[in-house]
């Protein structure tokens, strides 16, 4: 505030801004919008990371990409009779009847249902109406889906969804069979099953080699139907021992009774060790206590006992005689001190009376509890030996039981072996069966059909990539309107044009925020800050600034302590007489702040006395006198203020100076600053940038209107310097008083102070 006296004067010349904002552009309406989710930047960020986290796992998730898995026969539209050698030409149009027709017989019954057996046993997620991927999974999992068709009807309904399809391709050879899913390893072992599945059903059985092969296939199905027998016989020795091969029921029967006797075995060990540390505690004298029972006893003989009574009793008479006396007599009063001392020494002889009996009582207890603790011992002694036997014979049982049962175990796990081999062995010779079936069908017909190609991926479908794009750009929209909501829907106010468009109360001024002006140029920033607030009260006043002038707020902290002070001492520093009065009765602050020395009168015993020039106080460093308050003063503040010689008082002592600043509580908490508010006549209200909310500064605003007070405007403090009353006046004191830009006709304008100065000169003149 030192820097203030340099520009005294300086800036009563400004003509106050406006009190109507201009229609704004769509370009400052936008700008204003990049503002708004700029302070929300916040918002925008979090919304954007947790759309973004969720949405993109969900879609990695549970989209999976789909493939098209695709095989092809080839159908030969020219064949050799196998009899004559001779060419059979068929014509285009029966050649395409005939790729048409085994298109069909590719997705018929017949082949369907060889294709559901051959993969059947393959484990299939496909068959078994699991989901093969992670998304797929948890659709799984949440549609809670638990029946399982038939493979059959699981390939007839993949075949009408047209998920597997059979289809012909134009100008050439080829039946493509095609199966769409996004596991693509399933859909090659799919495709392929069913080439081979029409492959058996269609082939001819003239191939080269198919004798060879049917009678190699016949002679393994004979090895392997004597093996099978074998086996079967080998499984029958093992079970006549028990009378039957199936060993799990016997086997269950001998683990539970073993589990039983391990079981009967650990409660005996945890009773033994119980035993013996019990007897351990007892030999070593733990738990030789008192027990409750004991407690009782001794303190009912300690009670019963004639002379505690009897000094209980005395020492009550002596406690009462004294509380009498201590009404009566004075602390220094020797007969006083001899009542004490009595009752001490019978409060101590009670003590001492209380122990002795208590030792007569310990002694025969300690004597009755080590010949029970003695008794206790031998008995535990006994039930130890009893519970050793027991655990003894538990062991041994153990010890025969686990062996007969782990003997048992290995001649059925033997069995179950060879069952699983005999198993085999007659899948292998069914499968044998099976195929010497189908080799003997095949001979039936000629070679036209051979396979083009196994199944493999032909195309993939994958969206996840274009839906995580989407997402982020979606994302990036609803961050940028959720920041922008966020401000909106936020009460507090930022800036000047908050106040002018959300509350309709016109800017006095503006206090810059400290940390957004560099520290060298922040105190010359700050007395800028209360000349124009300076300037602009007289301005707006029309007569000058007040002589008595009230700053209050909306709620506490809102910056209307600090302004008051700094407010007094720039106008004390312009020359003015001020008086700072610290009408916060309930919580003051100025006295504090301004380091008045706390032996002054406070305000509520000088305006109770009627003597207010009394509690003035001079602070030399600030330049202004001051009247603080004293919190801990028993007056009630309501009833001193309302009071008619209150008013009176400072309207006598508003007479001897330029101006008098009040300081006054919240408008909002108590009705304090609305009784000030009457004696002056004109009232600042104060609010804080960013804590301030729009709704209290409204109803302090109508709450004042009411009672007919005249409101100059409002004092935002701590606002960014962008946007500040004056928000040029930093950059122009932070380049030395030069724009950066050069100005050539700065030499021919005339400086606004030689105006004033002519102008000056011809009104003297």
């Amino acid at each position: 505030m030192n820097s203030i006296e340099k520009y005294d004067g300086d800036l009563i010349e400004h003509r106050p801004a406006g009190f109507e904002l201009p229609s704004e552009p769509e370009s400052a309406s936008m700008s204003l919008v990049i503002a708004a989710v700029l302070r929300r930047w916040y918002i925008a960020v979090l919304i954007f990371f947790v759309m973004c986290a969720v949405g993109i796992s969900v879609i990695w998730l549970v989209l999976e990409p789909r493939y098209d898995v695709t095989g092809a026969i080839r159908v030969a539209p020219i064949l050799s009779n196998i009899l004559t050698g001779e060419v059979d030409k068929g014509e285009i149009s029966n050649y395409q009847n005939f790729m048409n027709t085994q298109a069909k017989m590719i997705v018929s019954p017949q082949v369907t249902q060889r294709v559901a057996d051959d993969l059947a046993g393959k484990d299939l997620a496909f068959f078994e109406n699991r989901p093969a991927g992670i998304g797929a999974k948890l659709r799984h999992k949440t549609e809670g889906r638990e029946v399982k068709p038939d493979p059959a009807s699981i390939l007839k309904q993949a075949i009408y969804d047209k998920t597997i399809r059979a289809e012909p391709v134009r100008n050439s050879e080829l039946v493509e069979i095609t199966m769409t899913s996004d596991n693509p390893e399933e859909a090659k072992k799919i495709v392929d099953a069913f080439i081979r599945a029409y492959m058996l059903v269609e082939v001819s059985s003239s191939l080269q080699g198919q004798d060879q092969t049917l009678t190699l296939l016949e002679n393994e199905q004979k090895v392997l139907s004597e093996k099978i027998e074998s086996q079967r016989e080998q499984i029958l020795q093992l079970g006549q021992e028990y009378g039957s091969v199936s060993l799990g029921g016997r086997y269950d029967m001998m683990l539970q009774r073993v589990s039983s006797l391990l079981s009967e075995l650990t409660k005996t060990e945890a009773q033994k060790i119980n035993f013996e540390s019990r007897i351990q505690a007892l030999e070593e004298g733990k738990g030789q206590g008192l027990s409750n029972t004991l407690l009782n006893s001794r303190n009912q003989r300690i009670d019963s006992d004639p002379t505690v009574q009897e000094l209980v009793r005395n020492v009550v008479r002596l406690e009462q005689d004294l509380v009498a006396a201590k009404q009566l007599m004075t602390p220094e009063n020797p007969m006083l001190k001899q009542k004490e001392e009595f009752l001490f020494a019978f409060k101590k002889r009670l003590e001492e009376r209380r122990q002795e009996v208590a030792k007569s009582f310990d002694a025969i207890a300690a004597e009755e509890v080590n010949v029970a603790a003695k008794n206790e011992i031998l008995n535990l002694h006994s039930e130890l030996e009893q519970v050793a036997a027991y655990e003894k014979r538990l062991r041994e049982k153990l010890d025969k039981g686990d062996a007969q049962t782990v003997e048992l175990g290995r001649k059925q796990l033997t069995i179950e072996e060879l069952q699983e081999q005999l198993t085999a062995m007659k899948e292998t010779y069914d499968s044998y069966g099976k195929r010497i079936q189908e080799l003997e069908m095949e001979r039936k017909r000629p070679a036209r059909v051979s396979v083009a190609y196994s199944a493999d991926i032909s195309s993939i479908m994958d969206k996840r990539v274009k839906y995580t794009i989407a997402l982020i750009f979606g994302a990036l929209a609803c961050g940028i309107f959720g920041a922008f909501v966020g401000d909106k829907i936020d009460p507090s106010l930022h800036t000047p044009e908050d106040v002018i468009k959300r509350i309709g109360i016109r800017i006095i001024g503006t206090t810059t925020s400290p940390g957004t002006v560099e520290r060298a140029l922040l105190p010359k920033q700050i007395a800028e800050d209360y000349q124009t607030i300076r300037a602009n009260i007289g301005l707006f006043d029309g007569g000058g600034i007040p002589v008595k002038l009230v700053v209050t707020s909306p709620g506490m902290r809102d910056g209307k302590t600090t302004f008051a002070v700094n407010l007094a001492t720039s106008l004390a520093r312009s020359g003015k007489k001020v008086l700072l009065i610290d009408g916060d009765l309930r919580k003051p602050d100025v006295g504090r702040l301004l380091n008045v020395p706390k032996g002054s009168r406070c305000l509520q015993d000088a305006l109770a006395e009627n003597k207010l020039e009394r509690a003035v106080s001079t602070v030399v460093s600030a330049g202004l006198d001051v009247i603080a308050a004293n919190s801990q003063s028993l007056l009630a503040p309501y009833e001193l203020l309302a009071s008619h010689q209150t008013t009176q008082q400072i309207e006598n002592i508003s007479r001897q100076y330029d101006h008098v600043i009040i300081d006054t509580p919240p408008v909002l908490a108590f009705p304090d600053a609305l009784l000030w508010a009457k004696m002056a006549g004109a009232v600042i209200l104060t609010g804080f940038a960013g804590r301030t909310a729009v709704p209290d500064l409204k109803e302090a605003k109508e709450r004042l209107a009411e009672i007919g007070v005249k409101i100059l405007g409002t004092v935002l403090s701590n606002v960014p310097v962008g946007h500040s009353y004056y928000r040029y006046g930093y950059d122009y004191y932070s380049q030395g008083g030069r724009d950066s830009r050069k100005d050539k006709n700065a030499g021919s304008r005339p400086l606004l102070l030689d105006d004033r100065e002519k102008k000056k000169k011809d009104s003297v003149s």
